[in-house]
């Protein structure tokens, strides 16, 4: 695995722990927090692909 990759799965992983942590205690601003971390684990697969040679 990549290190890009690993960033990924630890931003998608913390991005759900926030979330329903925030769904659990019924705060809204920890849900959004949440989502945000799993939007940006998304957008890191558009960011820095190399052409293969």
């Amino acid at each position: 695995m990549t290190e890009r990759t690993i960033a990924k799965l630890v931003l998608a992983g913390a991005g759900l722990a926030v979330f329903f942590t925030g769904v659990r205690l019924d705060l809204e601003a920890l849900r959004y927090v949440g989502i945000a971390l799993v939007g940006v684990a998304f957008l890191l697969r558009f960011v820095g692909r190399r052409p293969p040679t």
